[in-house]
């Protein structure tokens, strides 16, 4: 059986559609809940909760601290394990501004067209949104 407690802190795991994004050892995690930021220790409570666009970040051993732009999703903490599914996770220093400027300034605009054409208006606020959160948390790399 693997071990899943490491000497310091505890196994973290973050997962999208498109395959593991990190898999390793973590002293912290924040991530974003529906009531507000949720922050997870070692030793933490058993724990499963939906998690909604935001910023998650999650400290090493180390003290290093690693910004991620995520999606919806849900967390998992149980037995010194964090699992984090989520669908979509980019590192601050991997985000394309210009691109997420773009998918904002689209978004934008069939929100502001919504009167006129069929827009899906959930679809167009949920785009606007992760494009927003994009450029935030691009902006603290």
């Amino acid at each position: 059986m693997e071990e899943t407690k490491t000497a310091i802190g505890f196994k973290c795991e973050i997962v999208t559609p498109e395959g593991l994004i990190y898999d390793g050892p973590c002293d912290m995690v924040i991530v974003p809940g529906e009531m507000g930021e949720l922050g997870i220790l070692p030793r933490h409570a058993p724990l499963v909760s939906r998690t909604i666009i935001g910023e998650a970040r999650f400290k090493d051993p180390v003290g290093g601290w690693t910004l991620l732009a995520v999606g919806n999703g849900y967390v998992k903490m149980q037995f010194d394990r964090l699992l984090l599914l989520v669908d979509t996770a980019e590192d601050a220093a991997d985000i394309d501004t210009d691109r997420a400027r773009t998918a904002l300034d689209r978004a934008e605009a069939y929100l502001a067209r919504a009167h006129e054409d069929d827009v899906d208006l959930h679809r167009a606020e949920q785009s606007r949104h992760r494009a927003a959160n994009r450029l935030k948390v691009a902006g603290k790399a």
